[in-house]
């Protein structure tokens, strides 16, 4: 991943208030933002920006996400998402949250998609089975919309045996969590090239008794396909697939 969270221009800020994109004035600030020149074309900018709906509370917000490529001198928009993002126990954007990727990621002849990462500060429940964080988006753009094909948390935690609230004598912890990259193949289906997804495992067995632990690191991986709208990420989304798949060849 190549990623960035650099502030927004103002002239950035100005043109999407301008296209009603943001609200105008002081009274909505800004939850977060990240602009960047995009590598692949110096001409074009990437703008990410979060701010509450007039509903929202301090305890439940709901944000509106704004995705926008811009020209990189005149900041004319030329191709736009939206999305509404509730925040709750589970997740709550980040000051810093919102992050531009701007890795190869070479879909299709001429077509590069970009991601957008969304990275959560709720502190979430004291004894989770698991939890996830850094949600990455992958954009295509399509004329003057953008329209997202990948989602998936790219951090994961689980625990796999044991109760980390409740220790008894003689019982041990056993948690995993796996840091996910993702790499362009060449193979490729419906039209997209098919994306490799690795996870970086980190295996942590620890007893009651001790204050010893033990680390064991492991890689796994999946090919995920495009289906003609998005990748399928099932197998990312439906458990923790690595810890008893081998890694696709």
């Amino acid at each position: 991943m190549a990623l960035a969270k650099d502030a927004c221009p103002l002239q950035t800020l100005y043109a999407l208030t301008q296209a009603s994109l943001l609200p105008a004035g002081n009274d909505v600030p800004l939850v977060a933002e990240a602009c960047k020149v995009w590598p692949y074309d110096d001409s074009l900018s990437l703008a990410a920006v979060a701010y509450p709906l007039p509903a929202s509370d301090e305890n439940e917000r709901v944000l509106r996400l704004v995705i926008a490529v811009l020209g990189a001198q005149e900041a004319n928009i030329l191709a736009v998402h939206e999305t509404d993002l509730a925040e709750d126990a589970v997740f709550a954007l980040a000051e810093h949250g919102l992050l531009l990727d701007t890795a190869r990621y070479d879909l299709a002849a001429g077509v590069r998609a970009f991601g957008v990462m969304l990275r959560s500060s709720a502190p979430g429940p004291s004894c989770p089975d698991g939890r996830f964080n850094d949600e990455l988006t992958l954009y295509v753009r399509e004329g003057r919309a953008l329209r997202p094909v990948f989602t998936s948390p790219m951090d994961f935690w689980a625990r796999v045996e044991g109760e980390p609230c409740s220790w008894s004598q003689g019982k041990r912890l056993v948690t995993e969590e796996a840091v996910f990259t993702i790499g362009v193949e060449q193979s490729a289906h419906n039209g997209f090239a098919d994306l490799r997804v690795t996870a970086h495992v980190a295996r942590i067995e620890s007893a009651a008794t001790s204050e010893d632990e033990t680390t064991v690191p492991r890689r796994a991986s999946r090919v995920v396909r495009y289906d003609g709208s998005r990748y399928n990420v099932d197998a990312l989304e439906n458990g923790f697939f690595w810890t008893q798949a081998p890694e696709d060849k």
